[in-house]
C-alpha cells in the first residue's frame, strides 16, 4: 500500500512538473510570437508639426531640404520616412509621397563613421544602447557589411509588402563623388551637407526613376553653395522646411535654456533656429532677434534719409533709413534692389518713396562715363534726385555698422526680405577680405550708417494761416 502510494506520489509530481514545463513552455512560445510581431511592425511615430509638414511636401516636390536645429528630429523624421517607401507601409495619417513597389535607395552621411554612427542607428537600431531602428527587424531579410570598417554596413534589404525586396545602400561623402556615380535610386537620403558636386550627382541619380532626394542638415557652414541651391534659387520642385528648437515635441524647458546658455551668440541661430551661421567669417557675428523689429508707421519726428550703391548686371540697391535723434537710433524701413534700369527708371522708383529724402551713394559715381562724359550723380540731378558722396571707408564703416548692431541703435523691419538675405550672405573669406558677391544692400546700407545719418531731415510741412476769432494760427 505505502509502495502504491509513493508511485502515485511520484506520479503526481512528475505530473505537475510537466504541466510547469508546458507552461513555461507556451509563456516562451507566446513571448516569441510577440518578439516577431512587434519585429514586423513600425515603432509609434507621431511627427511634431515641422516634420509633418516636411514629408507632406514630398507629394509636389522633387527636392527637400529639412533646415534645422540640432536635435530637432530632422534625421529621426527622414529614417522614418525612409523605411515607410522600403516597406511600403503608411500610416493613416500619411499626405507625402508613395512609392508602390519596392525601391532602391541610399543614405549618406560626411563619414563612414557618422554614417555607422548617426545613420545606420537611426534605421536599424542599436540593442547595446536599447535603440530602435525605424525599420522594422522582422522585415530584414539580409545584410551585407562594408569592407575595411568595424560594424558598418553596406547594403541592407527589406521585405516590401508585396512580397518583393527593397534595397537601402549606405553610403559616405568622404568617399568620393564618383562612388555616387553610374547607378538610377527611386530615394536617396543625404544626411547633414554634402559638397554641390555630390548632391548634383546624387540628383542625377534620381532623375531618370522620376525618385525624389530629401536633405536634413543643420547649416554650420554658412551660405554656401548647398544653401544657395535651395534659398536662391526657388523653384517648383524645391521645399525648404526650416525648424527650431520652439517646434519640438521632445525638449524641456530646463533643456532649452540650458542648451541656449552653451552656444556662441553667432552659432545660436544656426543650432538653435536652421539658420545659416558663417562662424567666424561672419562680418555681423549678432542674432538677428537682436536687431529686428516689426514693421511700424514712421513718426514725423524721424529723420529720413536713403543710401545707394550704384550698379547695371549687378542692381541698383537702394536703402532708406528713419533716424529717431533723441535715442540715436537708426531704422532701416524700406529698401530696393532692380538690375540693367536706366538712372531715370531708378529715380521714378525713389521719388515716389518721398521726392524730399536726401541720399547719400558710392563715390564711385562721381566719374564720368566714357559714353557720354556725364557722371552717375549728374544723371540722377537731371531727373530730381540730388546725391551726395559718401564716406567709402569700409572697415571703420562695417566696424559703425556692428557697434550700432550690438548697442541697439540699428534696427531693421522684419519684413525686408531682400535685405536679410544678403545679411545672411554677407561674409568674410580665408584671408579675411569682404566677399563682394550679394552684398549691394550692404553697401548701401554702409553709406547710410557711414555719411547718411549726419544728412537726414525732416519732411517739411506746409503751413498756412487761418483766422480764428480775430486771431492768425499757423496749421
Amino acid at each position: 500500500m505505502k509502495k502504491f502510494e509513493s508511485c502515485a506520489q511520484k506520479l503526481n509530481s512528475m505530473r505537475e512538473e510537466q504541466l510547469f514545463n508546458f507552461k513555461q513552455q507556451e509563456r516562451q512560445l507566446l513571448q516569441t510570437k510577440l518578439t516577431l510581431l512587434k519585429g514586423l511592425s513600425f515603432a509609434p511615430y507621431q511627427p511634431h508639426a515641422k516634420q509633418e509638414a516636411f514629408h507632406a511636401a514630398g507629394k509636389l516636390y522633387k527636392e527637400r531640404l529639412f533646415l534645422a536645429g540640432n536635435r530637432c528630429g530632422k534625421t529621426y523624421a527622414a529614417a522614418q520616412e525612409m523605411a515607410m517607401h522600403l516597406t511600403g507601409e503608411y500610416p493613416d495619417w500619411w499626405q507625402g509621397l508613395r512609392f508602390e513597389k519596392p525601391i532602391h535607395a541610399w543614405a549618406a552621411s560626411v563619414t563612414v563613421e557618422s554614417t555607422r554612427d548617426i545613420l545606420q542607428k537611426a534605421y536599424l537600431g542599436d540593442e547595446t544602447q536599447n535603440v530602435v531602428g525605424a525599420i522594422p527587424q522582422g522585415l530584414l531579410l539580409d545584410v551585407t557589411m562594408r569592407r575595411g570598417v568595424s560594424g558598418a554596413i553596406d547594403t541592407v534589404y527589406v521585405r516590401h509588402k508585396t512580397g518583393a525586396v527593397s534595397m537601402l545602400g549606405f553610403k559616405s561623402y568622404d568617399q568620393g563623388r564618383e562612388k555616387f556615380q553610374g547607378t538610377s535610386r527611386d530615394f536617396i537620403h543625404l544626411d547633414e551637407e554634402p559638397d554641390i558636386l555630390i548632391y548634383e550627382e546624387c540628383l542625377l541619380r534620381t532623375l531618370d526613376r522620376q525618385g525624389s532626394i530629401i536633405l536634413t542638415m543643420t547649416p554650420l557652414k554658412g551660405m554656401t553653395d548647398i544653401c544657395m541651391h535651395y534659398l536662391q534659387d526657388e523653384t517648383d520642385t524645391k521645399k525648404v522646411i526650416q525648424a527650431s528648437w520652439e517646434d519640438t515635441n521632445h525638449l524641456s524647458e530646463e533643456e532649452l535654456l540650458r542648451l541656449k546658455k552653451s552656444l556662441r551668440p553667432h552659432e545660436r541661430e544656426a543650432r538653435e533656429k536652421g539658420v545659416p551661421s558663417l562662424g567666424s567669417g561672419r562680418i555681423y557675428p549678432v542674432e538677428e532677434s537682436d536687431i529686428t523689429v516689426a514693421p511700424f508707421d514712421i513718426p514725423e519726428s524721424y529723420k529720413r534719409v536713403f543710401g545707394l550703391d550704384f550698379g547695371w548686371t549687378n542692381p541698383t540697391a537702394v536703402v532708406w533709413g528713419a533716424y529717431h535723434a533723441e535715442e540715436d537710433i537708426l531704422y532701416i524701413y524700406d529698401c530696393y534692389a532692380a538690375s540693367e534700369l536706366s538712372p531715370a527708371e531708378h529715380c521714378v522708383n525713389i521719388k515716389h518713396k518721398g521726392d524730399w529724402i536726401p541720399g547719400v551713394c558710392d563715390p564711385a559715381g562721381q566719374s564720368a562715363s566714357q559714353g557720354d562724359g556725364i557722371s552717375l550723380i549728374e544723371h540722377y540731378a537731371r531727373q530730381g534726385v540730388q546725391l551726395t558722396k559718401a564716406d567709402n571707408g569700409v572697415e571703420s564703416g562695417l566696424m559703425e555698422m556692428l557697434d550700432r548692431m550690438q548697442t541697439g541703435r540699428l534696427k531693421v523691419f522684419s519684413n525686408l526680405t531682400d535685405w536679410w538675405r544678403e545679411f545672411r550672405l554677407y561674409r568674410r573669406d580665408e584671408k579675411g577680405q569682404v566677399v563682394k558677391r550679394h552684398d549691394h544692400l550692404m553697401d548701401a546700407t554702409r553709406y547710410l550708417v557711414n555719411s547718411g545719418i549726419y544728412l537726414s531731415k525732416l519732411k517739411q510741412v506746409n503751413k498756412k494761416k487761418i483766422q480764428r476769432d480775430n486771431h492768425w494760427s499757423t496749421v
